[in-house]
């Protein structure tokens, strides 16, 4: 029987061509066959072809696949559990070192699987999340300083303002005296003393003005070194803290470092102004 490809007519088919025509078709047994192969042929080098407007008439399996084709041509990809989302980076819009909470992290997964979120796009919500919650937590914390400081103000305000102190030097007067009682009252070293004694001056101190003046009352009076009178903060008359040679205040601040104290006998004209900064020096009215 004649093969279709010896009659078949057409412009593009010459004398010169027809056996390479004929050889190029001669597993196709009709032109219809011809048709649609070079159809397949067409899909199969990625040209353009038209997309069927239903699945309906696929089978299961059809459909899954062809689904499974086109989410993969468009990018998109599905994670059937949580081992399917390894591969994301949960860091990512993290400031370095930040720390990844984990049972966040394994909901959010859960999230991504149970909802079919495509895998680029829950990488970009994890992005944005991070870098938004990183700004909230840098924008807390400049408010958190923001407001220790105005707490601050406020409190030395008050206490400057109360009979009790009435005075900024009076105040840290009181202060010293207070942290003087603390290392010599409470058992402990002096730079656990220090520790302690700065801690407290730094937190009751600067947010509750009632609080800061009922512990300089009750403390400051123990401080025995350097007061005279009542040495308290309730009305009575509070001498002048003594103030501490080079070699006691490098002592006292710097008790790990022998090496920087000096000698007993060195007097506050031969240290530094940087020194005399450091160690709190006042100069004598």
């Amino acid at each position: 029987m004649e093969h279709w490809t010896e009659t078949i007519e057409h412009d593009s088919i010459t004398d010169e061509n027809r056996e390479a025509f004929k050889t190029a078709n001669a597993k196709y047994a009709t032109e219809a066959d011809a048709i649609v192969g070079g159809y397949n042929a067409q899909k199969l080098a990625g040209k353009p072809y038209k997309v069927p407007e239903s699945l309906d008439k696929l089978d299961d399996t059809s459909k899954a696949e062809f689904t499974s084709q086109a989410s993969k041509l468009l990018g998109i990809e599905y994670a059937k559990d949580l081992d399917g989302l390894k591969d994301l980076d949960l860091k990512v819009g993290q400031a370095d070192g930040a720390a990844t909470d984990e049972t966040l992290a394994t909901a959010f997964k859960q999230f991504v699987v149970d909802n079919k979120v495509n895998k680029a796009d829950a990488q970009k919500m994890l992005g944005f999340y991070n870098t938004a919650m990183g700004q909230a937590t840098e924008a807390y914390k400049e408010k958190a300083e923001t407001d220790k400081l105005a707490a601050m103000e406020a409190c030395n305000k008050a206490l400057i303002a109360h009979p009790d102190i009435g005075s900024e030097e009076k105040l840290n007067e009181q202060t010293e005296l207070f942290k003087r009682a603390i290392m010599n009252n409470c058992g402990l070293s002096a730079e656990e003393a220090k520790t302690f004694a700065d801690d407290i001056a730094n937190s009751m101190f600067t947010t509750t003005p009632t609080t800061a003046r009922l512990l300089l009352k009750a403390f400051a009076p123990l401080a025995a070194e350097g007061s005279t009178g009542d040495g308290g903060g309730g009305g009575g008359s509070t001498g002048t803290v003594k103030q501490q040679t080079p070699y006691e205040a490098k002592k006292s601040n710097w008790p790990k470092s022998p090496s920087m104290w000096g000698k007993p006998e060195d007097t506050w004209d031969m240290q530094s102004l940087q020194t005399k900064k450091a160690l709190g020096y006042k100069t004598p009215a």
